[in-house]
């Protein structure tokens, strides 16, 4: 948990949101009364916490990212199928900034007169 300058309540339902991904829980977790009007509560607390939601999903992605990495070399190296090998060094490629080139061939060139007939 980051110190924010949200209240602890608030804070409670951003960790929360995170981990479920259900507003409505989320903020019954937090300790906001199920009344009629949780539903409209649960609605704007999302839309106030948005870049704390957002940093927080940031900072549980970073803590994961290392063993998907782990995950993916694991793959890359000992996976039965040869399927799942290539699929998975293409995606150890691709996070690595070594994406494949889109090439685009010019056969011939055209001239406008060409193109509009």
């Amino acid at each position: 948990m980051v110190k924010t300058d949200l209240t602890n309540q608030r804070q409670v339902f951003v960790e929360e949101y995170v981990r479920s991904g259900d507003h409505l829980d989320a903020a019954k977790k937090a300790g906001y009364k199920d009344t009629h009007t949780l539903r409209n509560q649960a609605c704007k607390l999302r839309r106030e916490c948005a870049d704390e939601i957002t940093d927080e999903l940031h900072r549980n992605f970073a803590v994961i990212a290392p063993r998907a990495l782990n995950i993916l070399t694991d793959l890359a190296e000992n996976a039965q199928s040869e399927s799942v090998r290539l699929g998975a060094t293409r995606d150890l490629l691709d996070r690595a900034g070594f994406r494949p080139v889109d090439r685009h061939e010019i056969v011939k060139e055209i001239s406008v007169e060409e193109l509009n007939a």
